[in-house]
């Protein structure tokens, strides 16, 4: 067995930007004492799993990234939730081959504990220098489930960029939807993006963990982005569209921080 099941890394290059960008779903390294159980290809792997999602935490100089897939350990669910056992824990894939053993199940809550705990770390590191501490929570998501030539999911309910406000407090709601107006609207190549808050995904298990943990001292946004940067069947980027989107948020982020000092 891996001497560690959930591979990490933590970037702090300058504690006193206020603001700490995590990427948890970016994995797809799957310690080798799983894949004998694993039920899926890598190929549908890395298709529910949020590839690249670290280079949209490149802009911020702290960064908290993820480097074991969720199919090991989903660290944006509740701990008992943490390890797919069967179909109704992931979108109904055959998740396992065979069950896991109760010591393997043990090994793998408790590397969840032990990465909570680094996060911990990270985020009180962190408000040693600061009252107040941004934490994006960066994701993406499918939109084209139907199939690569079917037609993608309505943008009604599927807009370019969310931001999960769960758990926040209401009294941050006014800060978030200026961020969401700095994003919303703007155009990129022929696309003008849709930002909304709250649609699909409010937010897991780790943004609601840091407010609970920290309250008043820590506003976490999860941001989804849908998979318009990169091709969600074949796994292929387009890596200066991605580039534009992580640009777009974190310039808005950056015009949106000083007015934090207002709450």
């Amino acid at each position: 067995m891996e001497n560690c099941l959930i591979k990490s890394c933590v970037e702090l290059t300058d504690e006193q930007e206020p603001i700490l960008a995590s990427a948890i779903h970016a994995g797809h390294w799957m310690p080798s004492v799983l894949l004998s159980s694993c039920g899926i290809s890598e190929a549908d792997r890395l298709r529910e799993e949020d590839p690249f999602t670290e280079n949209f935490a490149a802009p911020y100089a702290n960064q908290l990234l993820v480097q074991t897939s969720r199919f090991a350990v989903d660290l944006n669910r509740k701990r008992q939730d943490a390890v797919y056992q069967k179909p109704e824990d992931c979108w109904g894939l055959p998740v396992r081959k065979k069950p896991l053993s109760e010591d393997l199940l043990r090994q793998l809550y408790e590397a969840y504990d032990g990465w909570y705990g680094l996060a911990e770390y990270t985020v009180r590191r962190l408000l040693l220098h600061h009252p107040l501490l941004l934490v994006l929570d960066l994701h993406s998501y499918n939109h084209r489930r139907n199939g690569a030539n079917a037609a993608p999911a309505p943008q009604k309910n599927n807009p370019d960029i969310i931001i999960g406000r769960s758990n926040l407090p209401q009294k941050y709601y006014p800060w978030v939807e200026a961020l969401r107006k700095k994003i919303d609207g703007k155009q990129i190549r022929e696309r003008v993006i849709d930002c909304r808050c709250d649609v699909k995904f409010p937010g897991g298990n780790f943004v609601r963990h840091l407010h609970n943990t920290f309250p008043d001292r820590v506003i976490a946004l999860a941001i989804e982005f849908k998979k318009i940067f990169m091709d969600e069947w074949t796994g292929e980027l387009d890596a200066s569209y991605q580039t534009a989107l992580a640009d777009l948020l974190a310039e808005a982020v950056r015009y949106c921080l000083p007015l934090l000092s207002k709450f």
